[in-house]
């Protein structure tokens, strides 16, 4: 007896619906719009600069709860970076009003969705 093997395509590769890609592009769109609202009216959030990394990681934080709501799989690194991002905020807005933590957001975002793009499972 023979049998079919049959080999996934690379459209196989991801078990997510379209509704669930299209939540998680929303949710890097919304991370990446948080830094170019953050940067460009820089001198307006320079009050606090807590409000960047709350607002990223709340992005984070709403996405994933609407994902796991419904069902689809929730990485790990997005209940990571939510996390971490919002701690961070939390530092901010506790003991240093004055530090930037632009870079900080920067890099998370970038980890959040280069491991969406590679690992499609974010």
């Amino acid at each position: 007896m023979s049998e079919n093997i049959q080999l996934p395509s690379d459209g196989d590769l991801s078990p997510k619906s379209p509704a669930e890609s299209k939540i998680e592009r929303l949710t890097w769109f919304a991370l990446v719009g948080i830094l170019v609202i953050a940067n460009t009216f820089g001198g307006w959030l320079s009050l606090h600069f807590g409000f960047t990394p709350l607002a990223a990681g709340i992005v984070l934080f709403v996405s994933g709860l609407h994902q796991y709501r419904r069902g689809w799989t929730v990485g790990y690194s997005t209940w990571i970076a939510g996390t971490l991002l919002l701690v961070t905020a939390g530092f901010s807005f506790i003991s240093r009003p004055d530090l930037d933590l632009s870079l900080v957001v920067i890099v998370i975002s970038a980890i959040i969705i280069a491991l969406g793009v590679f690992t499609r499972e974010t």
